[in-house]
C-alpha cells in the first residue's frame, strides 16, 4: 500500500505517519513510499490503539482537574445563596454561575430528570448548591435581571415627589368621575382646542396619552379615564398621574363611582381640580355640586374651602382655556420637577403587538431621558430600543420627563403598569433573548395568486369553489391556517392579530384553532387543505411529528408571537399584486474622478435639480444616452458622511456596480418603491 494512502486512511499527513511510525515500533524509514497490506494492517491496529490510549489520557486529566476543583470547593468556607421554594433548571444554573448542560448532566446523575424551564423544589435546590460550594437559604422568588432593582410605581412616584433637582416637568393628568358625567366629551374638548403644534385634525395615531398646550406649556393626558392603564395601576396601588380632574356633571351631582374616584384620589394623595359639567343643561345646578362636595369635606375655594373648581361645557367647548388654568395653577403649587439627565425611569401605560412593529409599548417617563439605542428592562421583558414614536406618530430621537412614547425593540410585550429601567440588559436577563423556534418541513412558499396550482392555498376562494356565489363580486383569495395554542389567551391574541393583516385583496381562513400542542389529525388535515400551521409555545407531537416528514406540511412554531405574524404576513404578501416603482430623485454631475473600478467607484460632483438620498440607485448618462447603472454606497460633504445632498451641494459619492465615469457626466438617481397594483 502506498504511504500517502495509508496517512488518508488513517486522517494524518504522509510526513506525521513517517515520524511517529517508530513511537509504535515500526521502521520503516522516512524516505519509504510502499508497504506491505500486511504491515499496513498491523500499522492500523497500532495506531488506533494508540489514539484510544491518548483519548483516555485526556479524559483521566480531565477528571483529576474536576475532582480537584471540587475539593477545593469543599474545603472553601461556603456561600449563602438565597433560593426560592421553587427554581427553575435555568435559573439555578445562573445562580450556581454554570452551565445549564453541566447542571441537567449532574441532576440526571442523581437520577432526577428535569429540562432547562422544569422546577425544582428548595431541597434539591440546597444539595445541589452545596455540592457547588454554597449554603442554601430560603429566599424570595427568584429575581431576574429585570426584577433586580425593580421599584414598584408607588416607590418610584414618591422618589419622583421627593426630588428637588432638575427641571421643571409638565404635568401628568389624568380624568375621573361617573361614566355618565361627560369625562370621554371633555378629553375631546380639550384635545380639539388646544393640541400641540404639528397636529392636525384629532389624534392621528392612539397610542395611550397626549399632550395639549397651554399658554405655552405642555400638560399630558392619559387618554381616557377608562384607560387600561389607570384600572392596572389602581389595582397595583399606585397612579401614573400628577394631578386629577374630578368631573362631576351640575344636573346630576355626585354619584357612587364618582364617590369612588374620590377615593382613589385621596388614596394616592392626588392634587385635583373638580370639573362642574354640563353647565349647559337644563337642570344645572353648580351650587348644588358644591354643596354635595362639603358635604364630604371637600370645600369649594369659593366657599372658603381649598378645593379648586372650574365650570366647564364640554359639548360647547366652554371653560375649556380656565380648567386648564386651573390645573396648570395646581400644578405650579406642587412644583412638579425631574432630572432629565438621569437614566431613564418610567411606567408602561400601554402594550400590544403589532401586526408590522412586532411588541409595542407606550411608556410615560417620569425620569430621565430615554433615547433610541437605550437598553431596557420592563417587568420580565428587555430590549433595545430600535425606534420612538410621539402621541402623534412622529419619529423622535429621545422622551424627556411625562412624554408618552411609543417603543420598538422589545423582546416581547411587557404588562401595563410594568416599571421601564435604562441599563446595561444583565446575564440574567439575556438567555431569554434566544429565539424559541422551530421550523418542520418548509415545503416550498407560497406562489403569487396569478401562478397557483389548482387547489392550492393560493388558489382557494372565499365561500367556496362554487363560482358565482357572489354574483358579479370579484373572487377573493384565501390564505388557509390552522391554529394551536398553548392557553386560550395566547390563541385570541394571535388570531386577533391575524386578522388584522387582512386586506380587501386577500383573506384569512382559519381551518381550525385549539389548545395543546399539534396533532397528527393537524397535519393531515393541513395537506388535505395546503394549510400552514401555526404553533404558538406548543410542540409537535410524536405522531404529527412522523406524519410530517411524510408529507408536505408546512409547519411553523414559536414562542414569539411576532415571529410567526411575520411568517403570515410574508405568505399574503404574496397573493397581492405589486410592482417596483422608480421615484426619481436629483441628477448629479461628474466633475473629478478619484477612484473608478465595478467593486467602488469614489467621484465628486454638484446635485442638480432635487435632493439626493444615500439610499438611491443611479444610471450613469452621458450625452443623454444611458451607459451603466448601479447603486450608492455613501455619500460625503467636507468628507463627512451625509444621509442626503441637497440641490446645489458640491459632495463626493462612493458607488457600486458601474465604472467607467468621466467628468461631464450625469448620474440620474432614483429610489425603487414597491406598491400595491390597484
Amino acid at each position: 500500500m502506498n504511504v500517502t494512502e495509508l496517512a488518508r486512511q488513517l486522517g494524518t499527513t504522509r510526513t506525521e505517519l513517517l515520524e511517529k511510525l517508530p513511537e509504535l515500533g515500526f521502521d520503516i524509514g522516512l524516505r519509504a513510499i510502499k508497504v506491505d497490506t500486511a504491515q499496513a494492517e498491523r500499522i492500523k491496529r497500532a495506531w488506533g490503539e494508540a489514539a484510544r490510549h491518548e483519548r483516555l489520557r485526556e479524559k483521566m486529566d480531565k477528571q483529576a482537574t474536576v475532582r480537584q476543583a471540587a475539593e477545593a470547593r469543599k474545603d472553601a468556607p461556603q456561600r449563602e445563596l438565597a433560593v426560592p421554594e421553587k427554581i427553575s433548571v435555568n435559573d439555578l444554573a445562573q445562580k450556581l454561575g454554570t452551565a445549564v448542560p453541566h447542571l441537567i448532566g449532574y441532576l440526571m446523575k442523581q437520577g432526577i430528570m428535569a429540562s432547562l424551564n422544569e422546577q425544582i423544589d428548595f431541597e434539591t435546590a440546597s444539595i445541589v448548591a452545596e455540592d457547588y460550594g454554597f449554603k442554601a437559604v430560603r429566599g424570595q422568588a427568584a429575581a431576574t435581571a429585570a426584577e433586580a432593582g425593580r421599584e414598584t410605581l408607588r416607590d418610584l412616584k414618591a422618589k419622583r415627589r421627593e426630588a428637588k433637582a432638575g427641571s421643571v416637568r409638565p404635568p401628568v393628568v389624568v380624568v375621573m368621575g361617573h361614566v355618565d358625567h361627560g369625562k370621554t366629551t371633555l378629553l375631546d374638548a380639550i384635545r380639539k382646542t388646544n393640541v400641540v403644534a404639528g397636529e392636525s385634525g384629532g389624534i392621528t395615531q392612539h397610542i395611550g396619552a397626549y399632550q395639549v398646550e397651554e399658554k405655552g406649556r405642555i400638560i399630558t393626558f392619559l387618554d381616557t379615564p377608562g384607560h387600561e392603564a389607570f384600572k392596572a395601576m389602581r389595582e397595583r396601588g399606585g397612579q401614573v398621574a400628577d394631578v386629577a380632574i374630578l368631573v362631576v356633571a351640575a344636573d346630576d351631582g355626585l354619584k357612587p363611582q364618582t364617590l369612588e374616584s374620590i377615593n382613589v384620589i385621596q388614596k394616592e394623595n392626588l392634587p385635583f381640580v373638580v370639573a362642574i359639567n354640563k353647565i349647559d343643561k337644563p337642570g344645572a345646578d353648580v351650587d348644588r355640586v358644591k354643596k354635595e362636595l362639603t358635604e364630604i369635606n371637600l370645600n369649594p375655594e369659593d366657599w372658603g374651602g381649598k378645593v379648586v373648581t372650574a365650570q366647564v361645557s364640554a359639548k360647547k367647548g366652554e371653560g375649556i382655556h380656565e380648567l386648564l388654568d386651573m390645573v396648570l395653577l395646581v400644578a405650579d403649587l406642587e412644583t412638579f420637577t425631574a432630572d432629565a439627565s438621569k437614566a431613564a425611569q418610567g411606567v408602561i401605560i400601554e402594550s400590544h403587538v403589532d401586526r408590522g412593529e412586532g411588541p409595542v409599548a407606550t411608556v410615560l417617563v417620569h425620569e430621565g431621558t430615554l433615547r433610541v439605542g437605550d437598553s431596557v428592562v420592563i417587568g420580565e421583558t428587555f430590549g433595545k430600543i430600535k425606534a420612538l414614536k410621539d402621541w402623534n406618530g412622529g419619529n423622535i430621537d429621545a422622551a424627556t420627563p411625562s412624554m408618552p412614547a411609543k417603543i420598538l425593540g422589545l423582546k416581547s410585550t411587557p404588562s401595563v403598569g410594568d416599571i421601564l429601567n435604562v441599563g446595561e440588559v444583565g446575564r440574567a436577563m439575556r438567555k431569554k433573548s434566544t429565539k424559541q423556534y422551530h421550523l418542520v418541513d418548509t415545503g416550498e412558499a407560497a406562489t403569487p395568486i396569478e401562478k397557483a396550482p389548482k387547489g392550492s392555498a393560493s388558489s382557494r376562494l372565499s365561500g367556496g369553489e362554487a363560482a358565482g356565489q357572489e354574483g358579479d363580486k370579484p373572487k377573493v383569495p384565501e390564505f388557509s391556517v390552522i391554529i394551536k395554542a398553548d392557553v386560550l389567551g395566547s390563541l385570541e391574541a394571535f388570531i386577533a392579530s391575524l386578522k388584522h393583516l387582512e386586506r380587501p385583496d386577500v383573506r384569512v381562513a382559519i381551518l381550525k384553532q385549539g389548545l395543546g400542542n399539534i396533532t397528527e389529525s393537524d397535519v393531515l388535515l393541513a395537506e388535505a387543505e395546503h394549510a400552514v400551521i401555526y404553533g404558538f409555545s406548543v410542540q409537535l407531537s410524536p405522531e404529527a411529528k412522523q406524519a410530517s416528514y411524510n408529507r408536505k406540511s408546512e409547519i411553523k412554531i414559536s414562542k414569539i408571537i411576532y415571529e410567526l405574524l411575520d411568517d403570515a404576513a410574508a405568505r399574503l404578501k404574496q397573493f397581492i399584486k405589486t410592482e417596483i416603482v422608480e421615484v426619481p430623485q436629483g441628477d448629479f454631475e461628474v466633475l473629478k474622478v478619484f477612484k473608478d473600478s465595478k467593486a467602488e467607484s469614489i467621484i465628486g460632483g454638484r446635485v442638480k435639480r432635487a435632493p439626493i438620498t444615500a439610499s438611491a440607485k443611479f444610471r450613469l448618462l452621458r450625452n443623454g444616452d444611458p451607459i451603466d447603472e448601479g447603486k450608492i454606497m455613501e455619500l460625503q460633504q467636507n468628507k463627512q458622511p451625509m444621509p442626503e445632498l441637497k440641490e446645489g451641494i458640491e459632495g463626493g459619492m462612493k458607488v457600486a456596480g458601474a465604472r467607467g465615469f468621466r467628468e461631464g457626466d450625469i448620474l440620474n438617481c432614483f429610489v425603487e418603491e414597491e406598491r400595491v397594483v390597484k
